[in-house]
């Protein structure tokens, strides 16, 4: 690798799960280089996920479906890149576009994966490993290391927050919403869930982001609870910002999510996380890892995976990777997750 000296920049603008999962990279290159400045290239929605990181000089905006999309986006960022003159860039992200950016830079070592969209253009390339975590992946990029939770770092404000919508901790979490139809788990099932576990004496909270607040509002509705049991239950969906999010989170008990950002949020907020993979696998790399948190799949359909990234419909038109998975598993799950927890 380089020789010590002059500025890294990370680079990953893709979902922010995959952000999450870069950030263990920030504080390894930090780590590497001491007397460096980092800086990480990122979307807007993982600046936010980023945002008040102890270890990042800089968080940098490439807006790639906005202001910067483009051929003409991209060749102005890259002349901002140049201008600040990096020694080394790592790039989590395996696109063409940031392989490009970053040779259109001039920045004089840049690493990339092996298997890259636009590899050729790297000037080191490392070896994507399928075996490894997405976080043990990413440490590949400065030599390697072990799994460790993603973290990040809340204001008082955001804490406050926080507090505020949830002032009696111990709730648990159900967070509904995907970006991908076949990676979220069927609303009738979070319904019966959420049905149960008020019934159990648990209090809910139900997180998303605004384009989560009709989902969220239809699980309550279906799940049939009465007036008075429905004020065990609060709806946050569209409330909260993603770090008030991962603040509530932190509040919480235990997460019941889908193969999305909540999903890392909960890990980086070190509860339980129960993980729902419907049509995606924990093969890829990306499940939670702690020593509590459970992953619930249906195994053996011959149909799924289906993609990498989940699709907008099931292909085979049943959808048995997400209805098939009872809500029994879940609920079970989840009681001894939050007992657990509020014991501990």
């Amino acid at each position: 690798m380089a020789a010590a000296g002059g500025a890294t920049l990370i680079v990953d603008t893709s979902f922010l799960g995959d952000v999450l999962c870069a950030e263990p990279l920030v504080r390894a290159v930090a780590r590497r280089w001491p007397e460096a400045p980092v800086d990480f290239l990122t979307s807007p929605g993982g600046a936010e996920v980023l945002r008040g990181h102890p270890d990042l000089r800089e968080i940098l905006v490439f807006d790639k479906r906005g202001a910067d999309r483009g051929p003409c986006g991209l060749l102005r960022t890259a002349r901002r890149l140049g201008r600040r003159g990096y020694a080394r860039a790592l790039c989590s992200h395996r696109s063409w576009r940031t392989a490009a950016l970053l040779r259109l830079a001039g920045i004089p070592e840049r690493t990339g994966f092996h298997d890259a969209s636009g590899a050729w253009l790297y000037s080191r390339r490392v070896r994507y490993r399928p075996e490894l975590h997405e976080i043990e992946r990413n440490l590949e990029l400065v030599g390697g290391g072990a799994w460790e939770p993603p973290r990040l770092y809340p204001g008082p404000a955001e804490e406050a927050r926080a507090r505020e919508l949830l002032p009696e901790p111990g709730a648990v979490a159900l967070a509904p919403g995907s970006l991908w139809t076949t990676k979220r788990w069927p609303r009738e099932h979070f319904a019966t869930v959420l049905r149960s576990l008020v019934r159990a004496g648990r209090s809910c909270v139900l997180l998303g982001g605004r384009e989560d607040v009709d989902l969220c509002a239809e699980v309550l509705l279906e799940s049939g609870l009465a007036p008075e049991e429905e004020g065990q239950v609060r709806l946050l969906a569209g409330c909260t910002s993603l770090r008030e999010s991962f603040a509530v989170l932190r509040r919480c008990a235990a997460l019941l999510t889908n193969d999305s950002a909540p999903m890392h949020l909960g890990v980086a907020a070190g509860i339980p996380v129960v993980a729902l993979y419907c049509s995606t696998l924990p093969a890829f790399g990306f499940a939670p890892r702690g020593p509590r948190d459970r992953v619930l799949e249906v195994e053996g359909l011959a149909c799924r995976p289906c993609g990498i990234h989940g699709r907008r419909s099931c292909p085979e038109g049943h959808f048995r990777c997400g209805r098939d998975l009872l809500p029994a598993r879940a609920v079970e799950a989840l009681l001894a997750a939050a007992a657990a927890s509020t014991a501990g």
